[in-house]
């Protein structure tokens, strides 16, 4: 209430004033989310009467998203539907720097308001609600491109929890970072990671059951390339005998892998990068994490356990027909 008084109050207020004032707008908060009309109303016109139209309309979609969070609809909201039907970067920030909200049926209808690059925008730190809205959201949101790097979590900020800064969503965990973006653009550029070897990468997949349809390896100064007609490659036999023929040298450059959802990641190793093969796919951001953080990152079992907690099992592609091709038609 403090920062909307400073950004669009209307008038002079005394203490009187501004004592009756912040408890018709707290006690309206407390009410939308209870579906009480008669006090929310009451905020509503105090924020018209004290604040100029778009910090009013702003604080107004806030109290929206807390009436439709609570669970009752936005055509019964007893304003005006002007502009409450979504919520900008400042009224997200209004509800997620409040008190802490663990109900997770509100964050599932909240989370339907907003979107990733909103939330992008918004300065959330890394609230105790950023992480419940998260929850949420990892199922519903979808973006293109994310990257592992180095690194441990913010002093002010605990390990194993989501922030937002600079612009970025991120994972942060006590050995490394995630980070998730549009696209390649919005990602720094990261220092290079040590190339796996085959045999570390089919153990990553076979151990999360994730279907890798191609392979590209390094050998000194000479690329392999081993793939199919998008069947899970990664327990062909033929995959053993280059391994034996390369005296077990090779570093796996890049793997493509599919998700639950059927979309295909291209995954970089020597980069930490992984984004969505075809120009404008989106993919589900606990896919899109999740097979990331797997494949990428040699993960301990606690890492493993965390990360199915955080992001939900990695769960099984649509089936497709397996064939195992000749080593002719490789």
């Amino acid at each position: 209430m403090s920062r909307s008084v400073l950004e669009g109050g209307r008038g002079t207020l005394d203490k009187t004033a501004t004592e009756e004032f912040l408890n018709t707008v707290v006690q309206g908060a407390e009410a939308a989310r209870a579906g009480e009309r008669v006090p929310t109303r009451d905020a509503v016109n105090a924020l018209t009467a004290r604040m100029t139209t778009d910090v009013a309309d702003r604080m107004s979609a806030f109290l929206a998203a807390l009436w439709q969070g609570g669970g009752s609809t936005l055509a019964s909201f007893p304003a005006p539907q002007r502009g409450v039907g979504h919520l900008d970067e400042t009224a997200l920030m209004y509800l997620l720097e409040s008190e802490d909200i663990t109900d997770a049926a509100f964050w599932n209808r909240v989370v339907r308001m907003i979107s990733l690059p909103i939330l992008l925008r918004t300065p959330a730190a890394g609230t105790g609600n950023l992480q419940h809205l998260m929850r949420e959201a990892i199922r519903l949101w979808t973006s293109r491109v994310c990257m592992i790097v180095p690194g441990a979590a913010d002093a002010d900020i605990s390990p194993w929890r989501w922030a937002v800064k600079a612009g970025q969503l991120i994972l942060q965990t006590p050995r490394f970072h995630v980070l998730v973006a549009q696209s390649r653009r919005q990602l720094p550029q990261g220092q290079e990671h040590d190339l796996p070897r085959l045999d570390e990468v089919r153990n990553r997949a076979d151990r999360f059951g994730i279907p890798l349809a191609s392979l590209r390896m390094v050998v000194t100064d000479r690329h392999v390339g081993y793939g199919g007609p998008g069947d899970d490659i990664s327990h062909d036999t033929q995959l053993d005998g280059i391994s034996d023929a390369l005296g077990q040298a090779e570093g796996v450059i890049e793997a493509d892998a599919r998700i639950p959802s059927g979309e295909t990641l291209q995954c970089l190793f020597g980069t930490g990068i992984a984004s969505a093969r075809g120009a404008r796919t989106q993919v589900p951001l606990d896919a899109l994490l999740g097979t990331t953080t797997r494949l990428l990152s040699d993960l301990s079992s606690d890492e493993a356990e965390k990360i199915t907690q955080l992001l939900g099992a990695q769960g099984p592609p649509p089936d497709q027909p397996w064939s195992q091709p000749s080593f002719d038609d490789v």
